[in-house]
């Protein structure tokens, strides 16, 4: 066993030996006796085909974690005996019928039936909440992931990329080959442990359609009724569609189930903004990352906002950073900020004294919602969803500490230097290369940001891809068109294309701030920049 930064808050341990089923579930025999042992909340322990990840607010000492690790390794003895379970698949449905049958060699018939025969072993699940990878896929179905990854695979969807299979539980962006749906149910977020399958668990996949799954799938729901928020706060009269939750800090120790950290995308906003209302850190603010949202008070409120957007109360505008009283009736509106030299920077945030949380509690187990930080994909806190209009918001506890005053507030830098730690994958020359060229921003979202080349250049020297693996935050995957990918609070929690960097968790703020085309550089720390 060895030990890999990635970055100075993550490190994975590495199981030395080719992936297997016996590995595997060795590795997630391991992985909870580590999560056992680590601080609860503090840490994720994220297991890969021949890895375990370890990433959490404050770096774990490598002599600890190696010896921990070496320990956990030799706990060989599951604690679940493996369950057998049979996948039902509508193959043909929204499947990448012949680009399979091109990249293969092929007929569909032949590709079903060898896809079919054999008994898979759950590895481990990651990605995205409940995604299980699989061992068992025959060789002849080898083929590497899309070069690009898709937008939206559809949620059900049943997969293969790079010698893996899978099966999608929820509709997001993938690289994987798709080979037809199924509605075998994969996770409730009502559940403390989430997840249907489990490491050694072992499935067949059958022709099936619609409704073939039957009621074996469906996971037994339901917890403990926590106490309802019942004094509504806010209500939600218009909002962007896709762009309004609620964040606040992040949400550790969930992501061996493939739950995201969620939280704030610029933390030292939502703390200073908290810090001037007096609001609990350990409760959300509204997040917007397209500044449009009409809102009205159902009960006074102090609370402040800052980030790129304009707010105006019954019409006057407001100054960001500086606490206001927002009363009963009255309405608060937020639009783009105006064009100026020195534009306000930070996606947008609105905190209220007492932090927020939807009328009734935060949507998911109280295990898995702590905080109220929003999951979409795996619908766990807040709302579980984007906001709409007709949401009505609660005062999620009482203010926690005296107003300290107007927010610190950051301005947006047209051309960003951000600090790159090696990745795993940095032995390849890729790792320098990203030192030598000028990015610019083309697509953000919570999961992350994707830069393109600001001027003409040669393909990234790079592997296509690699046995998935946990995915740190800040992580750099260079997938095979060389443009660089950097992952966010709400990225998969593994990932198969080459982690080459890790982005300093001190410079990510920064680039989720970032508009389009802004000019983006990556420094060894230390380094000054120079575009």
């Amino acid at each position: 066993m060895r030990l890999v930064h990635a970055g100075p808050n993550a490190r994975y341990l590495v199981f030395e030996e080719p992936p297997s089923r016996a590995l595997s579930r060795r590795i997630g025999a391991a992985a909870r006796a580590l999560r056992r042992a680590l601080p609860t909340g503090e840490h994720d322990v994220v297991p890969g085909y021949a890895d375990i990840l370890v990433e959490g607010r404050r770096p774990v000492p490598d002599a600890w974690l190696l010896e921990a690790g070496a320990g956990a390794s030799r706990m060989t003895a599951p604690e679940d005996e493996p369950r057998s379970f049979v996948v039902p698949v509508d193959y043909g449905d929204r499947a990448d019928v012949g680009p399979l049958e091109e990249r293969l060699g092929l007929p569909w018939d032949e590709i079903v039936a060898l896809h079919s025969a054999p008994t898979y072993s759950v590895a481990y699940l990651g990605f995205t909440p409940g995604f299980p990878y699989l061992h068992g896929l025959n060789p002849r179905l080898a083929t590497p992931r899309r070069e690009r990854p898709r937008q939206s695979v559809p949620a059900g969807a049943v997969a293969i990329a790079n010698g893996q299979a899978g099966i999608y539980p929820s509709t997001g962006p993938g690289g994987w080959w798709l080979l037809g749906t199924t509605d075998f149910g994969l996770f409730d977020p009502e559940r403390p442990e989430p997840t249907a399958l489990r490491t050694g668990d072992e499935l067949r996949f059958v022709q099936g359609g619609p409704g073939a799954a039957g009621d074996h799938t469906k996971l037994p729901s339901g917890h403990p009724t926590s106490e309802l928020q019942v004094e509504p706060l806010v209500e939600v009269l218009e909002v962007w569609p896709g762009s309004a939750s609620l964040q606040g800090r992040p949400r550790l120790g969930v992501g061996h189930h493939g739950l995201a950290d969620a939280g704030a995308l610029d933390q030292a906003l939502f703390l200073s903004l908290s810090f001037a209302v007096g609001a609990p850190l350990g409760e959300a603010a509204l997040e917007l990352t397209v500044p449009h949202a009409l809102l009205r008070a159902r009960s006074k409120t102090p609370a402040a906002f800052g980030g790129a957007a304009e707010a105006r109360l019954e019409g006057k505008p407001l100054e960001p950073g500086r606490p206001f009283e927002w009363r009963a009736g009255e309405t608060l509106e937020f639009r783009p900020p105006p064009k100026g030299p020195r534009r306000l920077a930070g996606v947008p945030l609105l905190v209220v004294a007492g932090g927020f949380a939807p009328l009734g509690g935060p949507v998911g187990h109280p295990d898995l919602a702590v905080g109220g930080s929003t999951d979409v994909r795996g619908r766990v806190g807040g709302f579980g969803r984007w906001l709409c209009p007709g949401d009505v918001l609660a005062q999620a506890a009482l203010p926690s500490r005296p107003p300290a005053g107007p927010a610190a507030l950051g301005h947006y830098r047209p051309e960003l230097a951000l600090r790159l730690h090696p990745g795993p994958h940095h032995e390849v020359r890729a790792f320098a290369a990203l030192q030598t060229r000028t990015f610019v921003v083309s697509e953000r979202s919570r999961m992350g940001v994707r830069l393109e080349f600001s001027c003409r250049a040669a393909e990234a020297d790079t592997e296509a891809s690699i046995l998935s693996t946990g995915m740190p935050l800040g992580a750099v995957q260079l997938p095979p068109d060389g443009r660089p990918l950097v992952l966010l609070a709400d990225r998969g929690r593994t990932g198969g294309y080459p982690v080459v960097g890790v982005v300093d968790r001190a410079d990510l703020a920064a680039l989720a701030q970032a508009r389009p085309a802004t000019k983006v550089r990556f420094l060894v720390p230390g380094e000054h920049a120079s575009f």
